[in-house]
């Protein structure tokens, strides 16, 4: 599972937004990704920034410095302001 695929999988597990570090280890403990490189969380963070920064369609969204969540989720819906939570 690449680190895209492992970032979602934790965040629709989890059900709010992480920092990129909590998302790789928990996808990493998890058995989501398998990483072999020193800095697995630098990794997550470069594909999780430029997804949100390049990809409209991208399904994360950045919360916060080095936070991030899924777009839809109920997070989004408290970030936004809205009273229907």
């Amino acid at each position: 599972m690449d680190f895209k695929a492992a970032a979602r999988e934790v965040l629709v597990e989890v059900g709010h937004p992480l920092h990129y570090t909590d998302i790789t280890e928990i996808a990493l403990e998890s058995g989501y990704l398998a990483s072999g490189g020193r800095t697995p969380q630098n990794t997550m963070r470069a594909r999780l920034s430029v997804d949100v920064r390049d990809n409209p369609a991208s399904p994360f969204v950045q919360t916060a410095p080095g936070v991030y969540g899924l777009k839809g989720g109920s997070e989004m819906l408290y970030i936004e302001g809205s009273s229907t939570i």
